[in-house]
Order: C-alpha cells, then sequence, then structure tokens
C-alpha cells in the first residue's frame, strides 16, 4: 500500500437569494501530509475549517447585496 503524500480538501455552498439570484463560496486546500501524520485527522481538520471559512463568505457576500 503507498504512503498518502497529499490530501486536498474542498468545500462548496450555493445559497439561493431569491428572485433567480443565488451566490456560491468555495474555499479549499492543498495540505502535505508528512511522514507519521494521519490523513484523515488532517482532512477532518481542515474540513471542519473550510466549513468555518463558507461561513465567513457568505457573511462578506451578504455586505455585498
Amino acid at each position: 500500500m503507498s504512503e498518502i503524500k497529499q490530501i486536498q480538501v474542498g468545500f462548496t455552498y450555493t445559497k439561493n437569494l431569491g428572485n433567480f439570484e443565488n451566490v456560491k463560496v468555495d474555499a479549499g486546500v492543498k495540505i502535505d501530509v508528512a511522514p507519521g501524520e494521519d490523513p484523515d485527522e488532517l482532512y477532518e481538520k481542515a474540513y471542519k475549517n473550510m466549513k468555518q471559512q463558507i461561513k465567513k463568505g457568505l457573511i462578506e457576500a451578504k455586505g455585498g447585496f
């Protein structure tokens, strides 16, 4: 079995604003996995961070409307 050297985590959220308008917020990251690190643990941490970034992006997008 080969060792995982890098993982990529992404999250996209599309919010319907009504009146046929949407806002789409994307967040993503690539992480190098060091020997001995657990890729699943890194993925979980990155996924939680992506969700926070999406929330932040939605808040900022509201200010633009």
